[in-house]
Formats: structure tokens, C-alpha cells, sequence
């Protein structure tokens, strides 16, 4: 009886800690195309407490940069810059989404057009904003619109939409590798608005 009781606890701790552990995220900011919304030369600002410091971001529209470069983009992590780059103007502009990993507090953000996905984020090993998904490394049907978002399961997924079909990666952080790793979730989903947090 008492390797029964034994068993039976062992079983309810095991379940217990995969169900309170388990990593999930959590979508805590979303600015949709922003960018169409902005002034010539405005600019958007986000500050966000992250395990490391405040995590600044800001993105500006620029009147007087060329098309390939109308978008600025800087990062600030304690009032140290540690990203500064230029991305081309889109059609409908960019949305700005941040993601939280419930089971460390490790904040990613991403950055998405019509026609990319980034999905961003600091590592603390490489003191540096890393990218860590990238929409054109990913097998998807030509002209699909690519989405990363956090679903209302907590999966962290990137989604390529055409014609409200979906095809969609999954991914999971890696500790030992300090990366993310994906599945690849196959084809035939229906659109990411109904899944998505």
C-alpha cells in the first residue's frame, strides 16, 4: 500500500511541476501597423523591465531617408544602445509585438511587415540583441504574409498566411543552447486570428 501511495504521489508532483512549469508565452504589448500611423520624422517609444534592466525601444519614421531605410529602429538596455538599424517603408507599415516566457521572464519582441517576421531578443551570454527568427529562413508559400504570435495555448508559433490558410512553426527556448528550437507544424491551419492570444 504504501509504494501505491508512494507511486500515486510521485505521479501528482511530476504532473503538478510539468503543468506549473511548463513554458508558455504571454503576449504583454502589441502596437498594429504601427508605422502608417506615425508623422514624418515621430517617433514610437516602449520601455519594458526584462530580467537584465529596462529595455528601451524606439522606432522612428524618417522623411528624409530613402525608401530602403524610412524606418529607424533603436534599443536601449540601461541607457546603453545595443541595436541600431534601418528597415525599408511597407505597405500597411509594421506591428511591434512582445512576448513574455512565463517560466523565466525573458522578454522577445518582434517586428513584422507584409513581407517579414524578426523575432528579437537580448542575450545576456553575447551582450547583444540577437535575432532569433527569421521569417525568410523558413519553408512558406510565395506571397504568404508572415505572423509571430504567442496562441491562447502559449505556444510561441510563426504563421505564413495566404488565402486564410496557415502553415506554422512552433517554438521552445533551449537553455543549454541559449537559442530557440522549432517544430515545424505542417500546412492546412485555419487563420492565425482565431488562435492567437
Amino acid at each position: 500500500m504504501r509504494k501505491l501511495v508512494a507511486a500515486v504521489l510521485s505521479l501528482f508532483v511530476m504532473t503538478f511541476a510539468t503543468v506549473c512549469f511548463a513554458e508558455t508565452y504571454e503576449m504583454v504589448y502589441e502596437a498594429p501597423n504601427f508605422t502608417e500611423g506615425l508623422k514624418n520624422d515621430q517617433a514610437l517609444s516602449e520601455t519594458f523591465t526584462t530580467p537584465y534592466g529596462q529595455l528601451k525601444i524606439q522606432a522612428r519614421k524618417l522623411l528624409q531617408s530613402k525608401s530602403e531605410n524610412r524606418l529607424h529602429f533603436i534599443v536601449w538596455l540601461d541607457d546603453k544602445r545595443i541595436d541600431d538599424e534601418h528597415y525599408p517603408k511597407v505597405d500597411y507599415g509594421y506591428t511591434i509585438r512582445v512576448f513574455k516566457n512565463t517560466s523565466n521572464s525573458a522578454l522577445f519582441f518582434s517586428l513584422e511587415s507584409i513581407e517579414r517576421a524578426m523575432l528579437f531578443g537580448y542575450s545576456p551570454v553575447n551582450k547583444k540583441l540577437e535575432v532569433y527568427i527569421d521569417s525568410l529562413n523558413y519553408a512558406h508559400e510565395a506571397g504568404a504574409y508572415p505572423y509571430i504570435v504567442a496562441l491562447k495555448n502559449g505556444d510561441l508559433v510563426l504563421a505564413f498566411e495566404k488565402a486564410n490558410k496557415s502553415k506554422r512553426y512552433r517554438f521552445t527556448w533551449d537553455a543549454k543552447k541559449d537559442w530557440f528550437g522549432y517544430s515545424d507544424l505542417g500546412a492546412g491551419w485555419s487563420t492565425i486570428n482565431r488562435d492567437k492570444q
